[in-house]
């Protein structure tokens, strides 16, 4: 699996130290607001400030577009790319990203979240205007139309406990970036008569979701089975293909010690346990199919959070 930790507090340049420092390797500056660490133990790691504009280029690409790259020198182009990047460092954060990583790896992120801590990075909750995340990307472990909803229903069953185990910071929750799934798509997904093919269910993903922003995001994963499908629909949007799950829900809490990363890869965990729980998720399910139905559905969330703890209970 892969990780991306978001943070602020840093520079790029700070950050890239204290990685080499923590896993080795060696650095490539892509331009001043991208870099990479090559050849580590743990294959590259990828740094940069979440801003595409800045991370590919996009000033310097737009001027020669309309033919004004010759007229302005390469030093006031930096000085606008740097005036742009101090604005939105107070809302956008840096990241980094880890190479897809075997499970006796995994331990490597939680090195790095405290290296990044112990030098100054800040997480969610440092400041309001802070809606970081720690994004999962679970490999896929057999891609199928089975799998897929097996996971996206086991996913839709727990989610009430896993915003009660995870608490989302609000201001991640009052921007769009981990949008839960409506309801009527829960729907569509949870009736045990839904039996789409694997074109239909990624239409039927599309459609009702065509944007990055959920909780649990299945872009990557569609893409990777068939991109000019999902590409149709999502023309112009920087999706990257791979066979993963792309998990968004946690918060990113690294500036605090008593903060794991295992927290939030456990909580993942418990998706795919009902996943594989054929029977109980079945069972929970049904029932949980039965209370979107309901006009009362807002008096039976009580009820449905213990009928939910009471299989967590029996977890062995």
């Amino acid at each position: 699996m892969g990780f991306e930790l978001e943070y602020g507090g840093m520079t790029l340049k700070k950050s890239a130290a204290v990685l080499l420092k923590t896993v080795g390797g060696r650095l490539e500056v892509v331009n001043p607001y991208h870099c990479k660490i090559h050849d580590t133990p743990y294959g590259t790691f990828t740094l940069m400030l979440d801003f595409q504009f800045l991370v590919e280029s996009g000033l310097s690409r737009w001027l020669h577009s309309v033919g004004l790259d010759q007229a302005l020198e390469p030093h006031v182009v930096e000085g606008i790319e740097r005036f742009i990047a101090d604005l939105s460092e107070a809302v956008v954060p840096y990241e980094v990203s880890t190479s897809p990583l075997p499970l006796e790896s995994i331990g490597v992120i939680e090195e790095v979240k405290e290296a990044l801590r112990r030098h100054g990075a800040m997480g969610t909750k440092a400041d309001p205007l802070y809606a970081f995340g720690f994004h999962i990307n679970p490999e896929v472990a057999f891609i199928s139309v089975d799998g897929i909803l097996e996971t996206m229903r086991a996913f839709f069953v727990l989610y009430d406990e896993l915003v009660e185990e995870l608490q989302p910071d609000m201001t991640r929750r009052l921007t769009p970036y981990i949008d839960p799934f409506d309801e009527a798509y829960m729907r569509l997904l949870l009736d045990p008569a839904y039996d789409p093919t694997m074109p239909q269910l990624i239409d039927d993903y599309l459609e009702y979701n065509p944007t990055r922003n959920r909780a649990l995001d299945l872009l990557p994963l569609f893409a990777h089975i068939d991109l000019d499908r999902v590409m149709r629909r999502m023309e112009g949007e920087k999706i990257s293909p791979r066979p993963t799950y792309h998990y968004r829900l946690p918060n990113s809490r690294v500036d605090e010690a008593a903060w794991h990363t295992w927290e939030a890869w456990n909580s993942w965990v418990l998706v795919e346990r009902l996943a594989a729980d054929t029977e109980a998720l079945a069972a929970l399910a049904a029932d949980y199919l039965e209370i979107l139905d309901s006009p009362f559905s807002i008096f039976m969330k009580e009820r449905w959070r213990e009928r939910v703890k009471t299989w967590l209970a029996n977890l062995s």
